[in-house]
């Protein structure tokens, strides 16, 4: 995560949960997002939607955070990518896709974010359980692009995929919180 006087030490912004009226966990990539608006570390684009994930995961009204995303939005007709709920959602998956975004970008023939969300699903745990999988995941992807995915690559397959759940493990000691895990504010 980047350096922001608003992001507490467990990855909540508190702008966004300023917005929400419940904490709002957030990733990197929208730390990184928020970094790049016009109007940084502040209410704008990816904050409110940071808001409007999280307000969604606990089934409250979002009318009047999308009344102010239409503010910050006039001309669109719909949500930026940023966001959807998957891109909020903390596991394992997410950790791995993270780790490699810089050199591997899903494509819209893959499986990659329905293979994050498994991930995910399954949790640290799963994952460890179903690491050969995962590798064998990895090692499709890399034949498919062209990449190296013979049997030391499966060992680096592994490798990463231990190294996902290290990185969750860290940031999330008790698990993925639930979207009503946290008391709602007042």
């Amino acid at each position: 995560m980047i350096h922001c006087p608003h992001l507490t030490p467990n990855n909540v912004c508190e702008v966004a949960s300023g917005l929400a009226g419940c904490q709002a966990k957030v990733t990197p990539a929208a730390c990184n997002a928020c970094q790049n608006e016009s109007n940084p570390r502040a209410i704008n684009v990816v904050t409110i939607g940071m808001a409007l994930v999280n307000k969604k995961r606990r089934k409250k009204d979002t009318r009047e955070l999308y009344a102010m995303l239409g503010c910050y939005l006039p001309d669109r007709q719909q949500e930026p990518a940023t966001l959807k709920i998957t891109d909020y959602r903390p596991g394992p998956g997410n950790e791995l896709k993270n780790m490699l975004a810089w050199f591997a970008k899903p494509s819209e023939t893959c499986n990659c974010e329905t293979r994050v969300d498994t991930m995910n699903d399954w949790g640290a745990e799963g994952c460890l359980r179903n690491i050969d999988t995962i590798a064998d995941w990895l090692l499709e992807e890399a034949q498919l692009r062209g990449m190296p995915h013979g049997r030391f690559t499966r060992v680096i397959a592994k490798s990463l995929v231990q190294t996902a759940v290290r990185k969750f493990r860290r940031k999330f000691p008790d698990g993925a919180p639930e979207p009503n895990d946290d008391e709602d504010r007042d």
